[in-house]
């Protein structure tokens, strides 16, 4: 997996390692072999927390916010300012990777399916 949004014309599967991580995730807590547990809260790799008892804050967005299918964030930085306008909207709009996800949510459901079937297509991308 490259992740490089410059380059997505070029390298098709540019989205497949987050896409494919995040499915893992989301069967694996579904499945209950962890516990019995009804959502995730899911951190990419490259974030680092820098607010003083974070969780805490989440656990009250939890509760604020239910039911929910993805409770997040769109994506707020800098990283993309030299090629802002080439980037879709699709892109540009979409959650990021953090986030609360409710494994028990049939929109997330259906959600996670279409993603697993789309997995060998160019961009793996929902329609």
């Amino acid at each position: 997996d490259l992740y490089i949004p410059a380059a997505q014309e070029e390298l098709y599967s540019w989205v497949n390692g987050p896409n494919r991580q995040y499915e893992a995730g989301f069967r694996i807590i579904q499945s209950g072999e962890w516990g019995d547990y009804d959502g995730f809260y899911l951190m990419e790799g490259d974030s680092v927390p820098v607010k003083n008892y974070w969780l805490d804050v989440i656990l009250g967005e939890i509760k604020a916010y239910k039911p929910f299918a993805v409770l997040g964030a769109q994506y707020d930085g800098d990283k993309w300012d030299a090629f802002y306008e080439d980037i879709p909207i699709s892109l540009l709009h979409h959650t990021n990777g953090n986030g609360i996800y409710n494994t028990s949510h049939p929109l997330l459901e259906r959600l996670t399916g279409q993603l697993e079937v789309e997995a060998p297509c160019p961009y793996n991308s929902i329609p």
